[in-house]
């Protein structure tokens, strides 16, 4: 599956979450995400790359966590991915297997997440500690998506709800939290 996104910083988050709900959006309970990510050894994410990211996810929620392990491989920018994933048992052992396979500890980062959806776009509203508050919109497509066509359809819906383009975002959160502490 293809996941095309986009994403804003946000200065206002109360008047985003109502913006959603106007449009009939209802955004579930906070969710917290604690993300390890792991890439080639000697790739920077930043960098215009096709090679795989893995990451490991802890999705905490009503006081029970669950883990997942997601590949991701871009497409056109760090935004635009295949994505693959799977729910997973053990994430110290998955861990040591990454490691294994001479992937290399990227980023380790926690954000608390409340999702919506607006049709059939995932709305995403974030808080990502050290890096503030954002929003991504989402859409899952076919792997031969117009890329064009989606983020065009993402940003009106981004628009309409009050988020100016001027706000955009073109980094994934762990490539932003590598250039907020200066490892990238």
């Amino acid at each position: 599956m293809r996941e095309i996104e986009i994403k804003a910083r946000l200065d206002d988050v109360a008047s985003i979450v109502t913006a959603i709900a106007k449009q009939g959006g209802k955004l579930t309970e906070p969710v917290s995400h604690h993300d390890r990510v792991y890439g080639v050894p000697g790739t920077p994410g930043a960098s215009a790359n096709n090679d795989p990211w893995l990451r490991i996810r802890g999705e905490t929620r009503g006081g029970s966590t669950k883990f997942y392990f997601t590949l991701k491989k871009s497409i056109t920018n760090q935004l635009d991915s295949i994505e693959h994933e799977t729910v997973i048992s053990d994430d110290k052992e998955l861990a040591k297997i990454i490691e294994h396979l001479n992937f290399v500890p990227y980023s380790d980062l926690t954000k608390t997440r409340r999702k919506a959806m607006l049709g059939d776009v995932e709305v995403c509203v974030d808080h990502v500690d050290q890096l503030g508050d954002f929003i991504e919109l989402e859409k899952l497509t076919a792997e031969d998506a117009d890329y064009n066509v989606v983020v065009k359809e993402l940003w009106e819906i981004l628009e309409s709800l009050g988020v100016p383009k001027s706000r955009e975002v073109t980094d994934g959160y762990d490539v932003l939290l590598n250039k907020h502490l200066g490892i990238e």
